[in-house]
């Protein structure tokens, strides 16, 4: 009797277990089943890891911001019918126009989510990214403005505002709008002589790429102002404008702002907005999803926390595993075998 029982405990020890793995592995799926049920859904890719914790988050928002700076607006790099790349649920969430509803297939979005896979793979050291393709039903609202010289006293108005160089071109069309941007981003990808200028090597440039108002953006590190002046954006401009005339562009506009690190588009970030959260970056440099009324904008423009002890962690709690939990169990199990086998020996 005392050995059937015995059995039956093991039984429902070991059941209770594989259980837990199972729930595990299901807490991961379950972020594609929820945009599943979404109607702007086409098809996920990738896979989630069995564990969200910050160091996940953080490596996926950097790339994230990779991606948005160095590829965006247009993203044509991944695919031409692409509108918008954000991040949300710990996933990548891929926008694409609903003008192409009757050219997206299976065999498109894998050669999307191949290109953009290598991408985060190569350059943000995240292999089998999670992704999920959504239609872009609001894509009127992110049409391209018509280019001209009024970008550059846009730009002027903005109290970050360093410097602009080049000439701006004179667009119209919708179509030429799009190719514009598409050369543009040729010229910031064919430029590696710029690396040289980032702030990890010294410089003052945080961020470079092409900018929504036809015109390439160079972010300049406002901690560092020591660092900047004519001379210095002239040899950066050098470089810029070398890089677009072998893609065939002569005098390329550029547009040089002063950027805080702590500022994050959360604009392109649509599942932070609707849940009532922002994302800002701590004094340790972790990026971390607060209350937006735990968050106020200071004196300089940046957002600040009102109180340290609001920072959001409950959308952590139930996907975060506890470290060594299987091994716990398999250790207890071990434990309560060799105790009943060490009663029934006696």
């Amino acid at each position: 009797m005392w050995k059937w029982y015995k059995y039956r405990i093991l039984f429902l020890l070991a059941l209770a277990l594989l259980s837990t793995s199972i729930g595990f592995a299901s807490a991961a799926t379950d972020v594609f089943e929820e945009f599943a049920e979404d109607s702007h859904y086409i098809a996920s890719r990738g896979n989630v890891p069995d564990t969200i914790d910050q160091e996940w988050k953080n490596a996926l928002r950097d790339c994230w911001l990779n991606i948005i700076k160095k590829v965006g607006p247009s993203y044509s790099e991944f695919d031409s019918s692409i509108n918008n790349i954000g991040v949300g649920n710990n996933i990548l969430n891929v926008y694409v126009g609903s003008a192409y509803k009757g050219q997206i297939n299976d065999s498109r979005i894998d050669e999307m989510y191949q290109n953009i896979g290598s991408y985060c793979e190569e350059n943000c050291g995240i292999n089998d990214v999670p992704v999920v393709f959504l239609w872009d039903e609001d894509e009127e609202d992110m049409a391209l403005p018509d280019y001209g010289y009024e970008m550059f006293e846009k730009a002027a108005n903005s109290s970050e505002f360093v410097a602009a160089r080049g000439t701006m071109p004179i667009i119209t069309d919708a179509t030429e709008k799009r190719d514009w941007t598409d050369l543009l981003v040729h010229c910031s990808r064919a430029n590696d002589k710029i690396d040289n200028y980032f702030v990890s090597s010294g410089g003052p440039v945080s961020s470079f790429g092409t900018y929504i108002d036809g015109y390439l953006k160079v972010g300049l590190d406002s901690a560092t102002p020591e660092r900047v002046n004519d001379s210095v954006i002239d040899e950066i401009y050098k470089t810029i404008d070398e890089a677009a005339q072998e893609e065939g562009v002569n005098d390329v506009p550029a547009v040089f702002m002063w950027e805080h690190e702590e500022e994050i588009d959360l604009e392109t970030d649509d599942s932070t907005s609707d849940s009532g959260l922002v994302t800002i970056k701590d004094e340790n440099g972790t990026y971390i999803d607060v209350d937006k009324d735990a968050v106020y904008i200071d004196e300089n423009g940046k957002y600040a926390l009102k109180d340290n002890s609001t920072i959001d962690e409950s959308s952590e709690s139930n996907t975060h595993t506890t470290p060594g939990f299987t091994s716990i169990m398999l250790i207890l199990c071990m434990s309560i075998i060799s105790r009943f086998t060490k009663t029934e020996k006696d």
